[in-house]
């Protein structure tokens, strides 16, 4: 699967009081657009993390390490929320699984 950030990292920001979200320990929360591609299919995800990622472009690959994907119910509208508990720019030797490969 490969992933490509199609936005820079946006805070996120409560609808009520127009304030930046944070998580449990304070970190502010960040929101990037990720088109998710295998084969010939694709799907934008809108993937939240906590703290600001670093050196993500529009248009470049990315890592989502621990990405999680959580099904979400609200009255009759429902969806997927997704968290990655870091978003980084890809690394040229295919990414998460790769690394921890080249490591053992």
């Amino acid at each position: 699967m490969t992933f490509i950030a199609m936005s820079r990292p946006e805070p996120v920001v409560d609808f009520t009081t127009r304030q930046p979200k944070t998580d449990q320990a304070g970190q502010p929360v960040y929101t990037v657009q990720v088109a998710a591609m295998f084969e010939d299919q694709g799907e934008i995800l809108p993937v939240k993390v906590a703290g600001q990622p670093s050196g993500i472009e529009q248009g470049m690959r990315v890592e989502l390490v621990g990405l999680v994907a959580t099904p979400w119910e609200m009255g009759d509208r429902n969806g997927v929320a997704y968290r990655a508990s870091a978003i980084r720019p890809a690394s040229e030797k295919g990414g998460e699984r790769a690394a921890r490969a080249a490591a053992s």
